[in-house]
């Protein structure tokens, strides 16, 4: 299990219990302590039946899906999220957090190489300023140098990697 300390931050402190909650306030944000709890939760006795059994027979058969995909097909190109980025902070109850990840959840639950990659702008619904797009490719396990080789290709052709800001002209502040 994830405790938060094994890698990464640790805040020294006088024993054992007082470096556990002061390395978890210091290192983690709210969304993550939050998807850490709920972790907890799901594997505590009682539930460990009910929710992680259940979920490793639903992780079994999402990666044999894949498995008959990349039978097909090299790698995987999707959107890396349901919409464009957000501003900076302009996002904070757990289920608006929750959709960002969305399209990398099927990836992740099936132990499978992914990166998402800059593929444009666009001005989201309501919005003034275009924001970042991205694009998640996925590969086949232990196709990492595929994956990372396919993405420096596609980062170079198109240039997108690059670009820091589009243009904002004729955008009303």
């Amino acid at each position: 299990r994830f405790d938060g300390v094994r890698y990464g931050l640790r805040v020294e402190a006088d024993d054992v219990r007082a470096m556990y909650d002061k390395t978890r306030a210091a290192g983690f944000g709210p969304e993550v302590k939050r998807r850490i709890l709920i972790g907890t939760y799901a594997l505590s006795s009682g539930y460990y039946d009910a929710y992680y059994l259940r979920a490793q027979k639903a992780r079994t058969l999402i990666a044999r899906d894949f498995e008959r995909a990349f039978a097909r097909c090299d790698l995987i190109a999707c959107p890396a999220a349901s919409c464009t980025a957000f501003r900076f902070a302009a996002k904070s109850d757990p289920y608006s957090m929750y959709l960002m990840d969305y399209y990398t959840i099927p990836m992740s639950l099936a132990g499978l190489p992914a990166l998402s990659v800059p593929c444009g702008w666009s001005t989201p619904a309501g919005g003034d300023v275009p924001m970042p797009v991205g694009l998640q490719l996925c590969a086949p396990l232990f196709a990492e140098k595929r994956l990372l080789g396919a993405a420096h290709a596609y980062e170079r052709a198109t240039k997108h990697a690059l670009a820091r800001k589009p243009s904002t002209e004729g955008v009303r502040a």
